[in-house]
């Protein structure tokens, strides 16, 4: 593999690079475990009526548990943490690369379905590095380029926002990786904790 050493290809090389194992390393994920609970509470992806959460977001029927600052921090599922990840590409590119119009708790689609899931999830980290990847140095230090009104996106230059980015998917991917391998410790040794959100 070729590395690039100029600032926007170093950034978008690891994001990249991050996805790649990524989706190698959620390949085979199944609607139980996507949803399992390792403990309680626990956020996950719910139908509305059934949300756990003070302030669920999402567009559809299937909404995701939120709420800023809970105490206790709950467990996430892994359709938790995929769930929040398609929020957080999806939000990011609508209010930088896209229109800027719509509340971003109301833009994301959530499903409990495995497949359908990591589907939306590679489909906006694409988008995301497509749109990232033509952004010119000017606009890389242009404070306030990304617009997201939930963040500092406002506040710092975008260079700082895709370095947030990356972050995120870095950590939320390997909590993903994290709780498979819990599950499948689980499902070997016939742990009780294998509830599901459904």
């Amino acid at each position: 593999m070729d590395f690039r050493t100029d600032r926007l290809g170093v950034l978008l090389d690891q994001l990249a690079t991050s996805v790649d194992m990524s989706r190698a390393r959620f390949e085979g994920l199944t609607d139980e475990e996507h949803l399992w609970e390792p403990a309680q509470p626990a956020w996950s992806v719910r139908r509305r009526d059934a949300a756990v959460s003070a302030r669920p977001i999402g567009l559809g029927d299937w909404v995701l548990d939120y709420d800023r600052d809970p105490d206790p921090p709950p467990v996430t599922t892994i359709a938790w943490r995929i769930g929040h990840l398609i929020d957080m590409f999806e939000s990011r590119w609508h209010w930088t690369f896209g229109p800027r119009s719509t509340d971003p708790r109301q833009l994301a689609d959530f499903t409990p379905a495995a497949r359908e899931a990591l589907d939306r999830l590679w489909a906006q980290t694409d988008r995301w590095l497509d749109a990232a990847a033509k952004l010119t140095d000017d606009q890389l230090d242009q404070v306030g380029f990304g617009q997201y009104p939930y963040g500092l996106d406002p506040q710092l230059p975008f260079i700082a926002i895709l370095w947030w980015m990356n972050r995120e998917f870095i950590h939320h991917a390997a909590e993903v990786a994290v709780l498979r391998d819990l599950y499948a410790t689980a499902a070997r040794t016939g742990s009780s904790s294998t509830s599901s959100s459904r």
